[in-house]
């Protein structure tokens, strides 16, 4: 699915309502980053919004280039999830 969806990329990257769900998007993960980090600076929430973003899409995309069973995709969600939380749960303790 990650293949066809890259292949199609060029018809739909540049236009309008793409570029308005990504801008959407990216005002919603800031507003995630507020909520779940509210005592940190805004330097040390970026960086770790930089951080989750990268780390989601780059797992993302290797883990979609393969077929998954849904336990499979289940346990992957599920320590990915503990991942992230751990790193926050740090960072709201620095």
């Amino acid at each position: 699915m990650r293949i066809a969806l890259n292949d199609a990329a060029p018809l739909y990257r540049d236009a309008p309502e793409a570029k308005k769900a990504r801008a959407t998007g990216k005002r919603t993960f800031q507003a995630f980053m507020r909520e779940v980090l509210p005592n940190t600076s805004r330097a040390a929430r970026v960086r770790a919004g930089d951080l989750i973003g990268a780390t989601l899409s780059t797992v993302g995309k290797q883990f979609s280039e393969s077929p998954r069973t849904l336990p499979e995709i289940k346990t992957y969600a599920e320590a990915m999830s503990d991942m992230f939380l751990a790193y926050i749960e740090r960072i709201n303790r620095a």
